[in-house]
Formats: C-alpha cells, sequence, structure tokens
C-alpha cells in the first residue's frame, strides 16, 4: 500500500508554510477560499489521509521554561519567544501547555509526574540543557523539541540562534574598530554559550596580533573586578569586551564606571541579544540582536514536521542574527 502524504510535504509542494496546510486541512479561519481550495485539491492529489492516520489526535503540547528565563534577566527575550509560539500553536490548531520548572535543569521526576495519565503529543524544553537522564525518556514514540538549546549528539530538533557566527561577527566589529587585546564575559555555561564563546575565540584567532582572555562572572565579579583592576594597574591592555548577552554587559560597564573607565573612550562594549536594556543605556549599548519572534514560528514548525513525520532525522535550525549599532565601540589605532 502506497504511502500517504503528510503535511511537511503538502507545505512544500504548495510553498506555503506548515501551519497554513494545517489551518486549511482543518477550516480554520484566516485563509483565503480560494488557497484552501489549492491545498484542498493537492491534498486528495496526493492521497492525503485525514489527522487519523498521519497525525495523532492528540494536539497538546507541553513546554518547559525555567522561572529564572520567565521573570529574571533575560524575560523579555523569553517572552517574545513564547508569544511568537502562542500565536503559531493557535494557528496550527496545538494547545500549548506552558509549565514552569524550579531550576536550570528538567528532572525526570518532574517530567514523569506532569506526564500522569494524560500524555501530551509532543514536548519542548526552552532555554534548558536537559540532563541525559531526561533526553532518554524522548524519541520518535515521544518527541522532543529543543528551544534555544541544542544537543550535540544531534538526537532532537533544535531550533536557536546561530550562537557561534554571531559572537564572531560581534567580535570582528571590535577588531574591525582596530582593538587587539579583548576580553571575553562569560556568565553562564550551557551550549549555546559555549558556542559564543568559541566564536569570539575563532574570531580573535583570525587576526594576527590579536589576543583574547576569558573572564567567568557566573558566580560574582571577583573575576571581573581582577581585570579591571590589572588595566588600571597597568598590567593588562584590553580595550574592548564582548559580553556573552546583554545583561552581563549592564553588569560589566556599571563595574567600568565604578573604577572610573569612560565607555567607550576607554574601553568599548559588545553585548547579544539585543534586550531592552540596551537601548537604556547612555551610550546606548551595540549589541547583536535575535529574531525571537522567528524563533517561536520556527519551534512550531519543527513540532508540525516532527508530528507529521516521527521517524524523520532531526533537524537543527540556527536562526541568523544582525548587528545592532549604538555607541559603545571606538575606533581605535590598531599597534
Amino acid at each position: 500500500m502506497a504511502r500517504s502524504a503528510n503535511q511537511v510535504e503538502l507545505a512544500r509542494i504548495a510553498g506555503v508554510s506548515v501551519s497554513t496546510v494545517s489551518r486549511a486541512l482543518s477550516n480554520s479561519r484566516g485563509i483565503s477560499a480560494e488557497l484552501r481550495m489549492q491545498i484542498l485539491q493537492l491534498a486528495d492529489q496526493m492521497g492525503y489521509r485525514s489527522r487519523g492516520s498521519t497525525e495523532p489526535e492528540n494536539r497538546r503540547i507541553r513546554m518547559y521554561v525555567t522561572t529564572n528565563a520567565a521573570t529574571g534577566g533575560l524575560a523579555t527575550f523569553y517572552n517574545v519567544l513564547i508569544e511568537a509560539m502562542q500565536t503559531a500553536a493557535r494557528e496550527a490548531e496545538l494547545n500549548l501547555e506552558i509549565r514552569l520548572s524550579h531550576d536550570k535543569a528538567l528532572d525526570l521526576a518532574r517530567l514523569e509526574r506532569d506526564a500522569g495519565p494524560d500524555p501530551v503529543a509532543a514536548t519542548l524544553v526552552m532555554g534548558i540543557d536537559p540532563p541525559d537522564e531526561v533526553l532518554s525518556q524522548f524519541g520518535p514514540s515521544r518527541p522532543l523539541i529543543l528551544v534555544n538549546a541544542f544537543d550535540p549528539l544531534m538526537r532532537f530538533d533544535c531550533i536557536a540562534p546561530n550562537n557561534y557566527y554571531g559572537a564572531h561577527w560581534a567580535t570582528r566589529r571590535l577588531l574591525e574598530a582596530g582593538h587587539r587585546s579583548l576580553l571575553h564575559v562569560r556568565d553562564q555555561h550551557r551550549w549555546t554559550t559555549t558556542q559564543r564563546e568559541r566564536g569570539f575565540l575563532a574570531a580573535v584567532d583570525d587576526v594576527e596580533g590579536a589576543k583574547g582572555r576569558i573572564v567567568d562572572i557566573r558566580l560574582g565579579d571577583d573575576a571581573l573586578h581582577t581585570a579591571i583592576a590589572e588595566r588600571q594597574a597597568g598590567t593588562a591592555d584590553w580595550t574592548g569586551i564582548f559580553c556573552v548577552h546583554d545583561m552581563a554587559a549592564v553588569r560589566v560597564v556599571h563595574a567600568l564606571e565604578a573604577a572610573h573607565f569612560r565607555i567607550p573612550q576607554d574601553v568599548s562594549v559588545v553585548g547579544f541579544d539585543d534586550l531592552p536594556a540596551a537601548s537604556l543605556m547612555t551610550p546606548k549599548l551595540s549589541t547583536m540582536q535575535v529574531d525571537c519572534a522567528a524563533m517561536g514560528q520556527e519551534a512550531i514548525a519543527l513540532v508540525l514536521r516532527r508530528l507529521g513525520q516521527p521517524n524523520a532525522r532531526p533537524v537543527q535550525v540556527e536562526s541568523a542574527v544582525t548587528s545592532t549599532e549604538g555607541g559603545t565601540i571606538a575606533k581605535i589605532s590598531a599597534t
């Protein structure tokens, strides 16, 4: 018996998104009569079978996000991401449940307790690197999608900013302004932020005579204050700083100004994420913008693809970042 088409294949041939196909097939609002008819005719020609055979009837999906991400300094980043996912899920007639996790991980007991007698069609985790004991519970029959996270072993679908090349670009902005001695301020240890650190180191390595150093502020600002004291004493010569995200940049700028350094005349600073705080700083922070809304839409597209093709090879999507001009980079004469 020939295999019937699924919504992913219909979307590819029709040249529309998977969510558009889903809405057309379910007679949802927001689709023109002409486009709906085209998709229905294509579905008939390709032998598409309705939800009972190609999609699970269960349209509930559950996403875990840490309380810190939802309420802390990065809340604006995650709120835009969540709102975009909620909109895309409604358009695809998916019921998105959001559960807050109390720490940076997702433990197995919490996962099993939530599953109970009412399983979901797919699980998403946002801004979390789940431990192996949790990841081992997922597979073709129990889909998992990672949002703003990556799986180095390539077992699961993922969507995240292009952290490596975004950081490479951010560092290059300092190098192109003539800076040759740079710091990278690390504030988290996740696969996403590790890629930012690697992008920084690669950009420094690309330029002859450039050097870079890592300053870790995860457990406090002691290392940052030490680096600033060394610069004041003349035992360090760094002039530019790339911060892992904008909230780290805020901490760095405060520490520099407290030590009477001028931004950018004495030290240039670049952030990452383009949070609202970047625009509130004086001068405005030079940073890298992440399109959180596009990431949220892509996350739901990954869910729909996985539901339509449970055994498909995992896809890892990297969303491009762009530079945002500010006033915290000054040109200097490279020596």
